[in-house]
């Protein structure tokens, strides 16, 4: 599918160029910000210390791309004065890259919980957990395909899938709570748990802020 921005011909072909490469940028922090959460996932469920080290390095990695991201997008801007569908795709995709660099921080905060989270309290519960961070981690990768492929059909999948999200949140807090209420879930585990599954949640929230972002794009609404 012909993207409706990079791929419509412009009279300098520069500018082609320089459009694709702020989505090449996007689709760099994707990467990154998806690696992250599932190193997060990871990290936790191990204690692995290496590996939460690693996702915090890879945060200082993504604010970079971001940082980049808002330069070039804002210099063609200056420079080239777009209007209309590509003043919109480069205003879209300053801040997508904001929901990208705040997904991966609240990947490198779950990592860092991992010395904090008792693992035989986890364990348990550990399966809703990762599949929320599944899902999270498809929200995202769709509402970027959607972003590359110029489809607010795609985007429009995101946003309905979040409600899904939130009612896996809401299962494992209800969980937690109950748990805590019985004595057999200390409250300090009981609201690590919490903080970790409201961050994934959070994660869904970024994505469906994305979609929105390029349904934006595409209609200018």
């Amino acid at each position: 599918m012909a993207h409706p921005v990079i791929d419509r011909p412009h009279t300098v072909s520069s500018y082609n160029l320089q459009l694709a490469e702020v989505r090449s940028i996007i689709n760099r922090m994707a990467d990154e910000a998806q690696a992250m959460l599932s190193g997060a996932l990871h990290a936790l469920c191990k204690a692995d210390r290496v590996a939460a080290m690693q996702v915090v390095a890879q945060d200082k990695a993504i604010d970079e791309l971001e940082r980049s991201l808002e330069r070039r997008a804002l210099l063609i801007i200056m420079s080239r004065a777009p209007m209309a569908e590509d003043l919109r795709y480069l205003m879209a995709a300053i801040r997508i890259g904001k929901m990208l660099e705040r997904t991966g921080d609240q990947a490198k905060r779950i990592a860092r919980r991992h010395e904090e989270v008792d693992l035989a309290v986890l364990g348990p519960r550990f399966p809703l957990l990762r599949a929320m961070e599944r899902h999270a981690g498809e929200m995202v990768a769709k509402a970027i395909a959607s972003f590359n492929e110029g489809s607010r059909e795609l985007a429009g999948e995101v946003m309905s899938s979040d409600a899904e999200l939130n009612a896996m949140n809401d299962a494992l807090i209800r969980a937690c709570r109950e748990a805590m209420d019985e004595g057999t879930l200390g409250s300090g585990d009981g609201l690590q748990l919490i903080l970790i599954a409201k961050q994934l949640e959070r994660v869904g929230d970024y994505a469906t802020k994305i979609a929105g972002d390029v349904a934006y794009m595409l209609t200018g609404e």
